[in-house]
């Protein structure tokens, strides 16, 4: 297959995310056929064509707006927080700057990443439906995954060692409980639970597995928090800190 038939045979959903994503990290012509239409609309100055998918039940969302961002890169919100812009399909896919959120074994980087595929494709072939299993895999994530453990590591943790135990073959009712218990199980405390003042940022040990959560502090007259954990692998403290 060439460049073009490979993206359309993984938007089908007949090629699984993570093979796609290994082809367009080792062939640069995925790469090169995606770059090819945002030159194409910055050469005609024609605007993306946006399409419309459900997030969940009953509720519509337009197309990724992060492919705008690639004709007009100083437009990204995040530059005004010092991030770069995406001046590149491939800086937009591979979410260089943090790599670990943009993992397509875990659900939110799988959605994000099939999200930006799909609004960029679309702008050459409009007859391939979106597929929701990927939104699908990231609205039960959300349901499952309490608020106070989300972020990068530990969404790669649970993706990896978790969630495989219980696949969704199983009961949903069934494994929903399963996975909570697991969860709770796995992200333990000696007090409570982290009141992040951000995103969750809960880290893991030397081992490879979560850190248990010992206590939180404020710093800096107030400006700052501090979350502390302990690495069961050698006894060690973790230090997490935010700012409001």
């Amino acid at each position: 297959m060439n460049a073009q038939e490979t993206i359309a045979a993984f938007l089908r959903g007949e090629m699984d995310i993570v093979s796609f994503r290994r082809m367009y990290d080792e062939e640069p012509e995925i790469d090169a056929f995606l770059e090819g239409i945002v030159a194409e609309k910055k050469r005609t100055g024609e605007p993306f064509i946006k399409f419309k998918h459900m997030i969940a039940k009953d509720i519509e969302s337009e197309s990724d707006e992060n492919v705008h961002y690639l004709t007009d890169p100083q437009s990204y919100p995040g530059v005004r927080y010092g991030s770069s812009p995406y001046d590149s399909v491939r800086k937009m896919l591979t979410f260089e700057e943090y790599p670990k959120t943009h993992n397509v074994a875990t659900a939110s980087g799988a959605v994000h990443f099939y999200g930006e595929v799909y609004a960029l494709y679309y702008q050459v072939d409009q007859s391939i439906p979106y597929n929701d299993r990927y939104m699908d895999a990231f609205t039960f994530m959300l349901d499952v995954v309490p608020e106070y453990v989300c972020g990068a590591e530990s969404e790669n943790y649970i993706a990896e060692n978790i969630f495989p135990l219980y696949p969704d073959t199983m009961k949903k009712t069934e494994r929903k409980k399963a996975i909570k218990a697991a969860i709770k199980e796995a992200f333990r405390s000696d007090k409570g639970r982290p009141q992040w003042i951000q995103s969750g940022e809960w880290p893991l040990g030397k081992d490879g597995k979560p850190a248990v959560y010992t206590g939180s502090k404020s710093l800096r007259g107030g400006e700052a928090k501090a979350y502390y954990f302990r690495d069961e692998s050698d006894g060690s403290v973790i230090t997490v800190e935010q700012f409001y």
